[in-house]
């Protein structure tokens, strides 16, 4: 693996890490059961203990993420290609989305009004938004890799990134307008 690559794994399982500082500081205000899952009402539907909500669900999504990171290096190393744009900004999608998703988990039993499905509405809207807006821009190249089946030609190709990106802008706009509404 080279430099950099170890520096982005390094440093992207640290900020699912990170979250666990919060934890440690906030442990004696916490009850045994945290809540883990929400239903769309916004009502608690799932515990777990304290101890591993505080600590074992940040170093599942370490080690999750350190997995996708090597495995993506690896594949694009043996194949001698760089790596999409669209995987460079999908390798910090489980690192914002854990911290997110950690901050809510504290919040709520320590008396917070925080809106989950409002939350996961913004999160997702906004990836919708960003991986929307690089569809169209990826190149046939990397399509191949992607799509299957794989697209008969360029033109077909063009037509299907552009319908699939402006489908995602539509829904993310969508979402992020839910946020208001609900």
């Amino acid at each position: 693996m080279e430099k950099e690559s170890k520096r982005k794994l390094i440093l992207s399982v640290m900020v699912c890490l990170f979250p666990i500082i919060l934890g440690v500081i906030l442990y004696d205000k916490l009850p045994e059961q945290m809540p883990i899952h929400f239903t769309i009402t916004n009502e608690v539907d799932n515990y777990a203990p304290k101890n591993f909500a505080l600590f074992g669900i940040p170093i599942i999504m370490a080690v999750i993420q350190g997995i996708c990171i090597f495995f993506t290096n690896r594949k694009n190393k043996i194949e001698n290609k760089e790596k999409p744009k669209i995987m460079k900004i999908m390798e910090w999608f489980i690192p914002v989305v854990t911290v997110l998703l950690y901050i809510i988990m504290i919040e709520v039993p320590l008396g917070s009004t925080v809106y989950v499905g409002k939350s996961t509405c913004l999160i997702l809207g906004i990836l919708f938004i960003i991986i929307g807006n690089y569809f169209p821009k990826m190149s046939y190249e990397i399509g191949k890799e992607f799509f299957h089946p794989r697209p008969k030609n360029e033109k077909s190709f063009r037509k299907t990134t552009k319908i699939l990106g402006y489908s995602f802008i539509i829904f993310g706009i969508v979402l992020l307008i839910l946020i208001i509404w609900v």
